[in-house]
């Protein structure tokens, strides 16, 4: 899950430490003069505006978790796919692939829109079934959130690209539109799929809402999708299950926000860790219960996996999500606690089933080195 906070805290790192001034000589390429205009502007002023939103730069990221405690490579096969993606980017490619990635967040966060999922569309369905059967099995007033697709057409679209740097710089148009075509010109090559690079995409998140932008309004409650981590996982052959686990997932921490679930005694990487694997196991939960999306074994061992690859090492970050084998036990304890139900018709209350992850989660994270 990404949040509002952490897209515009990787905006501000992308930028300031990924792109930087130098001279463009005689013979440059659209692309390298396009690369002159951006850097003349003064992203640091990005800062300000996060600034405006109160969002700090000092969370705690100290190491409260011994990475020698656990079993842990981040070498999953789609994580190994979207590196191999990205293999030929030069350092320049990467500060601007980093940049358009946020760039990409912070519209879809800021103006969702759209109906299609997926590359050409081809998850809509999936996505459109699971929500509005999520909405009807948790005890949560699910019909306020909006979901909306994370796609990078914005990349190539100077009026949005414009509608996004003014409100982060509060420049007017005359200053931010020619920065924006220049951008568009970067990202129309082709090491970025002419704009359609599955790195920019390769995100799904849930967006509390409540938040009062000025020149936009109060940001709703959102679920996210990006194009490509569902591109990501069909090229690894999970495409059957990836978009329903994944926004099983999301969901999940809309669960926790209506509910203060992300509240508890743990702090930094525990925290997040504790929080990431809860939504887990009610995607996992509610993907099994006879009442849910029924998916039988077989698929269960699919949907497994797709929590599985996005495990992390990232033990001191405050985004850590837990190991792939963490992720792993957390899933398997939801299956088994739909599947060994007395009653299989019956649907746990939100709270009883929060109240039986944190119970269980010692024995979910402990250390299996």
């Amino acid at each position: 899950m990404r949040t509002l906070k952490q897209a515009l805290r990787g905006i501000v790192f992308a930028v300031v430490l990924g792109v930087g001034v130098t001279a463009v000589p005689a013979h440059a390429t659209p692309a390298d003069q396009a690369r002159q205009t951006v850097e003349a502007l003064d992203w640091a002023r990005v800062d300000d505006f996060a600034a405006r939103l109160g969002v700090d730069h000092d969370e705690l990221t100290g190491d409260v978790i011994n990475p020698d405690d656990y079993q842990c490579s981040a070498a999953t096969p789609v994580r190994t796919w979207l590196a191999g993606q990205v293999a030929d980017w030069t350092s320049v490619d990467r500060g601007y692939a980093n940049l358009g990635q946020q760039l990409v967040v912070l519209d879809a966060v800021l103006f969702p829109a759209g109906t299609r999922f997926g590359l050409d569309g081809e998850y809509t369905q999936d996505i459109t079934t699971v929500f509005r059967d999520l909405k009807t099995f948790w005890d949560i007033d699910g019909s306020t959130i909006k979901v909306a697709p994370l796609n990078s057409t914005i990349l190539l679209s100077q009026p949005r690209l414009s509608r996004v740097l003014q409100l982060l710089f509060g420049l007017p148009p005359q200053t931010i539109d020619p920065v924006a075509a220049a951008l568009v010109t970067i990202y129309d090559q082709p090491q970025f799929d002419h704009g359609r690079h599955p790195f920019f995409s390769f995100n799904a998140f849930a967006q509390q809402g409540g938040l009062e932008i000025p020149g936009v309004g109060v940001i709703p409650d959102e679920i996210l999708m990006g194009d490509g981590v569902l591109a990501g996982f069909a090229a690894v052959g999970l495409g059957d299950v990836s978009a329903k686990a994944i926004f099983a997932h999301e969901y999940g921490h809309h669960i926790q926000f209506r509910r203060n679930l992300f509240e508890s005694d743990l702090t930094g990487p525990e925290a997040t860790r504790r929080t990431e694997l809860m939504a887990d196991a009610f995607g996992s939960y509610y993907l099994t219960h006879a009442r849910g999306a029924t998916m039988q074994w077989k698929r269960v061992q699919q949907f497994e996996q797709v929590f599985f690859q996005l495990g992390d090492c990232g033990f001191a970050a405050v985004s850590h999500h837990g190991t792939p084998n963490q992720r792993l036990r957390a899933v398997e304890w939801g299956y088994n606690v739909a599947d060994s139900a007395h009653k299989q018709g019956h649907v746990l209350p939100t709270l009883t089933f929060a109240d039986l992850f944190d119970r269980t989660l010692p024995e979910l994270v402990a250390p299996d080195a």
